[in-house]
Order: C-alpha cells, then sequence, then structure tokens
C-alpha cells in the first residue's frame, strides 16, 4: 500500500482569533498569573509551606523560564498572617567560657534595646560613672525578669563592671586589656525581627560566606561582630537558593546539607574576615539555629546529579514541587495563555495585541514544546518575541500589535538561523560537501541532522553511507570507533544488528558485517533518530537494490521494525525545505517522518505553502516495510508463518543475500 502524501491541514493546528473576545488585550481582566498552568506546584508549595516549625524545605524543580521564583513569592504573600511575627535574634557570651555564645530571642525591638543599654553599661563603667551603670543595669533586670539565660548574662555583666568600678575606686587605672574583655561581653546581634511580613530571599551566588555571612574581632576593642548570612537573615522566612551554584562545589553542598540536617550552624563555620589581635584564626564557639525554610531553586540534570551524590538528599529536602514547562492546548487553557501575555506585556511595557495577533502569540507557544496539542509556559520565550514585535509596530507607528508583526518576527528569527548555517550549507551547495539530491544510489540515503545546541542549532543534511561483506555479525557504527559518536547513537546501532538478525536471518548464522559512516561529518554525533535511515542503507547495500535521493528521512526504529518519534521535527523539516531553497537546483524532493511525530507538527507559512502547491512533500511512515516500498518502488513482502518473504519481494531479496554471506562464510571456515 503506497505511503500517503500529508496533506497541508496536518501541518499546524492554527488558533482561532474568534476565541479573544477583546479589541485589544489591555481589556483582559488583570488576574495573577504567577500560577498559570502550575496549579500542582503552587499546591505542593502551600501545603509544605505553610506547616510550622523548623525544617520542612522544599525543592522547585523545574526549567527557566517557568515561573519558579513568582509562585514561590505569591505563596509566600498568601502565607504572610500564618506566624508572621518574626523575631529579634542576639548572642550572648557565656560566663567563664572564652568566645563561647548561646543564642536568645527576643520581641522585635528588644536586641536593639539590650545591646544599647549593655553599651551603655560599658561606657559608664569606663568613664566611672556608677550611678549611670547602677540604673542601667536595674532597668535591664526588671524588663528582661523571667528570662533565665538572660538574667544570668545580666549578673554576670553586673559582676563585671563592679569589680571593674572597686578597682578605680582604689585608684587603679583601668587598662586596656580590662577595657577590652568588657567590650568582648557586649551582646551580638544576629538579625532583627519583623512585626509582620515574612521575609523571602534570594542567594544568587551561595558560598560560605554568603550563606553564612562573616564573623570578625575588632583588634583594638575586643568587639565581637557577626554579620549573618542569608541562612539567618531569612530567620522565620524562606531562603531561595539556585542549587547549580552548589552542584559543582560538593564541599559548599554538603556544609549546607548538615546544616540544614541539624538545623543548627556552628560559630566556627563562620568564615573569618578579620584575624585576632595576634593574628590568629578567629576562634568562635556556639551554635546558631536554623528558623528559615531553604528553598532549592532546581532543574532535573541536576537534581539527579545530586541524588547520584547525596542519598540523604531526601532527608533534608522531603517534599519537591514539580513546575511543568507546558499545558495542555484547549480553548480554557488558550484563554489563560492569553492573560499571562497580557501580563508579559505590561511587565515589558510592550503594546497591546489584536486578536489576531493574540492568535498568532498562541500558535508561537505551540511551536516552542514542538507540539499542536501543548502550550509552553516559558515566560522568556514568550516575552521574547513579544519585544520584538511591539518593537516593530512602534517602529511602524501603530498603537497595537497585529498578526502581521507577529510573523514578521518569526521571519526575522528564521532568518537569523539561515545567516547563522549559511556557510555549512554553501558547501554543500559548492559540491565541497556532497549531498545527493537526485536519482538512486545503493547503499546512501540523506538523513537530517541538527548540529548545534540552543539558539545556534541548526539542521544539516547528513550523507549517510553503508558497506556490508561476510563477517561474524555485527553493525560497525565507524562514528563510535573514532570517538565521534554518543552512547544514545550506538544504542540504535546495536539495535539494527538485532532487528537484522531476528527479522532475516532467524534459522540461519547472521554472518553479515555492515560498517556505517556519516560522510564528511567532524563533530559528535549523537541520538537515535538516524536510525530508520541507517536501516534503509544497510538493507540497500545487502540487496545491491539502489534508494532515492531525493528523499530525507528522520526517525528511530525499534526491534520490531516500527518507526518511533524524533525530537526537533519542525526544525528539521523547516531546515531541509530552506536547504532546499537555497540550493535552487533541487525540485521535487520530500522528507520522510514518523507518523507519530504528525501531532507535533506546527510548521511554518511558506513550507505549507510549499506542501499546498506541490513544490515540497512531507511523508509519515509507521514502519520499515512503509520505508522500504517509499525509498525503493518495490513491494516490501509479508513474513509467512515459516518466516519466509514471497518470491521477488524486497525482504526476499534481503533474506537470500543474508543466506548467501552465511554461505561464504561457512566456507571460509572450511577452507581454513
Amino acid at each position: 500500500m503506497p505511503v500517503e502524501k500529508l496533506k497541508p491541514e496536518l501541518l499546524r493546528k492554527l488558533t482561532d482569533d474568534s476565541l479573544f473576545d477583546f479589541k485589544t488585550s489591555n481589556e483582559l481582566t488583570p488576574v495573577n498569573v504567577a500560577y498559570t498552568g502550575q496549579d500542582r506546584a503552587v499546591s505542593v508549595l502551600r501545603r509544605v509551606l505553610s506547616i510550622p516549625g523548623q525544617g520542612n524545605h522544599a525543592i522547585a524543580l523545574g526549567k527557566e523560564g517557568t515561573a519558579r521564583l513568582e509562585c514561590i513569592y505569591s505563596v509566600v504573600k498568601e502565607l504572610e498572617s500564618i506566624g508572621s511575627v518574626s523575631v529579634d535574634r542576639v548572642m550572648l557570651p557565656v560566663r567563664g567560657r572564652h568566645k563561647v555564645f548561646e543564642e536568645i530571642e527576643l520581641q522585635p525591638g528588644g536586641a536593639g534595646f539590650l545591646i544599647m543599654a549593655c553599651r551603655n553599661i560599658i561606657k559608664a563603667t569606663i568613664n566611672g560613672r556608677p550611678e549611670s551603670r547602677g540604673l542601667e543595669i536595674k532597668t535591664l533586670q526588671e524588663k528582661f525578669a523571667g528570662r533565665p539565660r538572660l538574667s544570668a548574662y545580666l549578673q554576670w555583666l553586673d559582676d563585671a563592671t563592679s569589680f571593674v568600678l572597686a578597682e578605680a575606686q582604689h585608684e587603679i587605672e583601668i587598662n586596656h586589656a580590662e577595657i577590652r574583655e568588657l567590650q568582648g561581653m557586649l551582646p551580638v546581634l544576629l538579625h532583627s525581627g519583623r512585626q509582620q511580613g515574612r521575609v523571602c530571599l534570594v542567594d544568587p551566588f551561595p558560598d560560605p560566606s554568603s550563606l553564612l555571612g562573616t564573623a570578625s574581632v575588632d583588634r583594638d576593642t575586643g568587639l565581637v561582630v557577626i554579620n549573618g548570612g542569608t541562612l539567618i537573615q531569612a530567620s522565620a522566612g524562606f531562603l531561595i537558593i539556585d542549587v547549580r551554584r552548589l552542584a559543582s562545589n560538593k564541599a559548599h553542598w554538603w556544609l549546607l546539607r548538615e546544616i540544614l540536617k541539624t538545623g543548627m550552624i556552628p560559630l566556627s563555620a563562620i568564615p573569618s574576615v578579620q584575624a585576632g589581635q595576634n593574628g590568629n584564626k578567629i576562634n568562635l564557639t556556639g551554635v546558631i539555629r536554623i528558623t528559615s525554610r531553604v528553598i532549592l531553586l532546581c532543574d532535573n540534570p541536576v537534581l539527579d546529579s545530586l541524588y547520584d551524590a547525596d542519598p540523604e538528599i531526601e532527608n533534608v529536602f522531603s517534599v519537591v514541587a514539580e513546575f511543568e514547562p507546558e499545558m495542555e492546548r484547549n480553548d480554557e487553557t488558550c484563554i489563560a495563555l492569553a492573560r499571562l501575555i497580557s501580563s508579559l506585556i505590561q511587565k515589558y511595557k510592550c503594546l497591546p495585541l489584536d486578536p489576531q495577533a493574540m492568535a498568532a502569540m498562541v500558535d508561537v507557544s505551540a511551536r516552542i514544546t514542538d507540539c499542536q496539542h501543548k502550550l509552553t509556559l516559558n515566560r522568556a520565550a514568550l516575552s521574547r518575541y513579544l519585544r520584538e514585535a511591539s518593537m516593530l509596530a512602534e517602529q511602524a507607528g501603530d498603537e497595537i500589535i497585529t498578526r502581521q508583526q507577529i510573523k514578521n518576527v518569526i521571519r526575522l528569527h528564521r532568518e537569523r538561523v539561515i545567516v547563522d548555517r549559511r556557510n555549512a550549507l554553501q558547501a554543500i551547495i559548492a559540491g565541497e560537501t556532497q549531498v545527493e539530491l537526485a536519482g538512486k544510489v545503493v547503499g546512501q540515503i540523506n538523513g537530517l541532522t541538527i548540529v548545534g545546541t540552543g539558539v545556534q542549532s541548526y539542521l544539516e543534511p547528513s550523507r549517510i553511507t553503508a558497506t556490508v561483506r561476510a563477517g561474524e555479525g555485527a553493525v560497525v557504527d565507524i562514528e563510535r570507533e573514532v570517538s565521534l559518536g554518543g552512547s544514545i547513537h550506538t544504542k540504535g546501532v546495536l539495535i539494527l544488528t538485532s532487528l537484522l538478525a531476528a527479522r532475516y536471518s532467524r534459522h540461519i548464522p547472521f554472518s553479515l558485517i555492515a560498517t556505517l559512516v556519516f560522510e564528511q561529518s567532524y563533530s559528535e554525533v549523537d541520538g537515535d533518530s538516524a536510525s530508520a535511515a541507517e536501516m534503509v542503507a544497510i538493507l540497500s547495500a545487502v540487496t545491491e537494490i539502489p534508494i532515492r535521493q531525493d528523499l530525507a528521512i528522520t526517525g528511530s526504529i525499534d526491534q520490531r521494525g516500527q518507526i518511533l518519534c524524533v525530537g526537533d521535527i519542525n526544525s528539521k523539516i523547516e531546515g531541509y525545505f530552506r536547504f532546499i531553497q537555497l540550493h535552487g537546483e533541487a525540485s521535487n524532493v520530500a522528507v520522510v517522518i514518523p507518523a507519530t511525530n504528525m501531532r507535533d507538527l506546527m510548521l511554518d507559512d511558506d513550507v505549507v505553502q510549499a506542501v499546498a502547491d506541490g513544490r515540497f512533500t512531507i511523508y509519515a511512515v509507521s514502519t520499515l516495510d512503509e520505508l522500504i516500498e517509499l525509498f525503493t518502488g518495490m513491494q516490501a513482502g509479508l513474513e509467512d508463518d515459516n518466516h519466509e518473504f514471497p518470491a521477488g519481494s524486497f525482504n526476499a531479496r534481503v533474506q537470500t543475500s543474508l543466506k548467501q554471506f552465511s554461505k561464504e562464510k561457512k566456507d571460509d571456515h572450511k577452507g581454513a
């Protein structure tokens, strides 16, 4: 049965602008769009962040642009009324123990009052004013009555200052060491509380100094100063950390993990920014309790690496809020996306969209996902299109963005990619890199390869060739042999060996060595999207039946001969189409794709129009047999119950050739 050509209406799914009931997007009702498409992640965050007490740290898992920060901020704002008062935190020196501190909490404003009063007591002592000293001591003892640790500290301060004043009465001069010792008794402020609203901080460059802060001792006065890091500054609130900065430094990650696991920061772990009086390291003893919640920003690869390196991560970060990069496409989500786009317009001060332009932006969102039935939630990607379209509209003197301006931005993006790849493609057009686009050749096929990464990626046609000979039964991947083949590509090649043996050589020894190579390719090849092309090239070489060169193919294949979907399908089709446009001399060419990729098609206007005009063809296939018939024009032939194929069919030719290879191999063994 011949493979059908895809009709233009199957090549994309366009949004009906009647879905949007407004004249301009400014009329859309403002809503909190931070949660758009992230209902599940937001629900998890609400649950874990509302649990009282220490611990309950979380991971916000997702890609850049999925509004993780905005969602966290919004959830924290919702929770402001729950336990919203944070306290002052002070480190008190411990009597009789040098540079040993213990932490106390005071109501907001209490720390400032305590430290100022203690300063006044020490100052009055040094200046010989016992009345002032006594008044301050009495005031503090009354204010903080019923606080045993604080009362013990105040008693120590009273005893120490009384002793110094007694020496002064006997005309013994207060020496520098005594003054320094008194000033070293001052409480150390860690954190000033706030009456309402939870603090939510982001630490963009987490390292020990940033997370824990720094400690110093004044060489002259002996005054201890702790400049609290973000873990302390976020007391009773939330600290957001981009874990990518920590994942590359295992020591920093383990320090954070242990601190969160124990709930305490050892003072000895706080980096020193100043040496002691004799140039030695500052030795402080004591611990600071962690009262902040930590939320890690993380994507899947980084999280996987953390789990591999540290299985205990689950004991500290027990909850994962997973942010979706996309959402299903339907009328409801299209309207939700329109509201999100409207919020981006306001954020970046862009011109509003009319309904037709909004429909075009929804189509752009679907194209970014490489699927007709999905919409991207990547704010950064959407905003790039909006800002460029707004600039074009302003330059044209328009007050709104139209569909045409969205299409112009798409065209500009396309032209930038063409410029990036022009040199590589010109080498093909000039014949320096050989790619044949007409006729038939044995053991040679055109594959579609994505080169580069991200916005710099583009398609290059690849000439894949195969040779065969009698041997031990294997497919040799030359790319792998010279360390240019990735592990996934190698897996695809191994599947070819299994498929060949199981399909065509079930009852005879598999005595074929096939060699595959991407001709004139000098960069790494990975992925299995060329495995279907490689299979057809091998079968052509086995049978010596030539295959069409006007077809280019992308697709993976499994051990049963099923053609499987691949990624970047739109970029591959459009890239090949524009290569043909640049080539100029080729005509009536076609691309072959997996049928399972049809739901992913969101092709540009020029490609769809070329298909409608008959200047470009797209075929969709599901099986190896369909590929065989398309590339050779022969009947593939169905296998019977005895695992034989009809005489004269392509598959029968393959089987016959493999039997001959097996016989040659057997004869070689006899003659040896």
